[in-house]
């Protein structure tokens, strides 16, 4: 007494649509319950050994609980990793060919060019860098000249103090000159003090002002 599997397992999904059953386990249950009935057995008869083992065990509960354990196995496993891309390999540099004659006065040529072209580049850099310079002097220049107190400097010391201003600085040139002039201020009030010390001048001026010799050997002394 049985009918075959598969008619058991055709009527278990109709008339539980509901039961989510994977094909193991509609296989083990129909296995199991194809026993039951009789080899004529119709469909009522089958439905009826299907509602009586439905009874004992739900099947929708079997689908949820076969469900919920595909999931906690599907966590457990762990994520492959992918393994690692091979690196691309290097593309085949392309075998050296000799150039015909015509292509190597092409390319001698053209480094000549390229020669020619870097040294006119260094030419016309040394030519404005030059050209810089001289604007920064002609500039500092007139900024010392405009200076009342550095005015009171005879020519040939003028000349020496304005070659103390550094045109290459990043210190402005009024901030330059403002320093020379108090160096200029001390200097001078050392000379009138240094007089001072060793008594009234004999003849002259009182307002005259300090030797500038003496003001030149301070400032080579400092």
């Amino acid at each position: 007494m049985a009918v075959k599997p598969e008619v058991i397992k055709a009527r278990l999904k109709v008339k539980y649509p509901k039961a989510n059953l994977s094909q193991k386990r509609l296989d083990e249950i129909s296995a199991k319950l194809c026993s039951k009935p009789a080899d004529d057995a119709d469909e009522a008869a089958i439905d009826a050994v299907l509602e009586a083992a439905n009874e004992f065990v739900s099947f929708e509960d079997i689908a949820k609980q076969d469900d919920r354990m595909r999931t906690l196995e599907a966590n457990q496993k762990p994520t492959p990793t992918p393994p690692p891309t091979p690196p691309a390999d290097p593309p085949t540099p392309p075998a050296p060919v000799d150039a015909p004659e015509w292509a190597k006065a092409i390319i001698e040529s053209n480094s000549k060019l390229v020669d020619d072209n870097k040294k006119l580049l260094e030419k016309v850099t040394a030519i404005e860098t030059g050209k810089t310079i001289e604007t920064k002097k002609q500039t500092a220049a007139e900024l010392f000249g405009k200076s009342e107190v550095l005015k009171n400097l005879k020519p040939e010391l003028k000349a020496s103090w304005l070659n103390r201003i550094d045109v290459n600085s990043e210190t402005p040139f009024e901030e330059q000159i403002t320093a020379l002039e108090s160096e200029y201020t001390e200097i001078t009030q050392t000379v009138a003090n240094s007089t001072q010390h060793a008594g009234p001048t004999p003849v002259g001026d009182p307002n005259t002002k300090p030797d500038d010799k003496l003001i030149t050997n301070i400032v080579d002394s400092l």
